[in-house]
């Protein structure tokens, strides 16, 4: 279940942690996400700069600072640790679709418009499932609300044509899409993606991260969907891409200027 432990969320609020919530909501370049176990983590170019909780950083980073200095000195803390993934990124770490995530998610924060992202990386919680039966890639790029339709989103995100076909293509995701919404455990993953959803928006609004938002009554029992976001690398990509798939209604696009949601016609 994805929900902020109580304790740790009254830190966020009103305790030590309260200078951190206050740096995080001030820079546009971090999101904080709800996870399991209680735990929140903040995200920094789709890198997890740091562990809220656990006060924990991913070594792989390299030369990370101390994550204490996230409580005493914020600013401090997370300038340190976005050159460290920056500089992962550079070393043969690039991960194009990430950036773009990222900015979708910080572009489609507006309750007045179609799309409201509440989640990045969003994963499907298995535990209630014989191990034998549990799906891989239970994960998506992003978790939506369509709040015209009143309708669940998961997305996943797209970079250049060349991501388009072959192993993890828009066919693998499609596929993936079924096997959890319709397939043999579909009254589970469907109950946790509505259960995750409720849990996200209360502890984000709690926090002060979204204004509050209220779900079309509908949205529990409409069927979930799946939409394909494309990021042409270029204007030929962009017009190759509507030529293709323009018609299609499962499918958005967005651009290097403008990261809002939208169809491609």
């Amino acid at each position: 279940m994805r929900k902020i432990n109580p304790d740790l969320k009254e830190r966020l609020l009103c305790g030590d942690l309260n200078p951190l919530l206050d740096y995080i909501k001030s820079d546009k370049q971090l999101r904080l996400e709800v996870r399991t176990k209680g735990e929140a983590f903040v995200y920094y170019r789709k890198g997890l700069a740091l562990e809220i909780g656990g006060l924990k950083v991913d070594k792989k980073y390299g030369k990370v600072p101390p994550t204490d200095l996230a409580i005493q000195k914020p600013e401090k803390y997370f300038q340190q640790i976005k050159l460290a993934i920056d500089d992962w990124l550079k070393s043969g770490n690039n991960r194009n679709e990430f950036d773009t995530q990222q900015h979708i998610a910080y572009h489609n924060q507006d309750i007045n418009e179609r799309y409201f992202i509440v989640d990045m990386e969003y994963a499907f919680e298995q535990h209630q499932i014989e191990k034998s039966e549990r799906l891989k890639r239970a994960k998506f790029d992003l978790f939506g609300i369509d709040m015209i339709d009143g309708r669940m989103i998961l997305f996943e995100l797209k970079k250049g044509m060349k991501s388009l076909t072959g192993q993890s293509g828009i066919q693998d995701h499609i596929n993936d899409f079924d096997k959890y919404i319709n397939g043999k455990n579909s009254s589970i993953f469907r109950g946790s993606l509505y259960r995750d959803l409720k849990n996200i928006i209360s502890d984000k609004r709690d926090l002060g991260l979204i204004p509050d938002i209220k779900l079309p009554a509908i949205i529990s029992t409409n069927e979930p969907q799946m939409i394909i976001i494309f990021h042409p690398i270029n204007e030929l990509e962009e017009l190759m891409f509507k030529m293709k798939y323009g018609t299609l209604t499962n499918v958005l696009i967005v651009t290097d200027n403008d990261f809002k949601l939208k169809n491609p016609y």
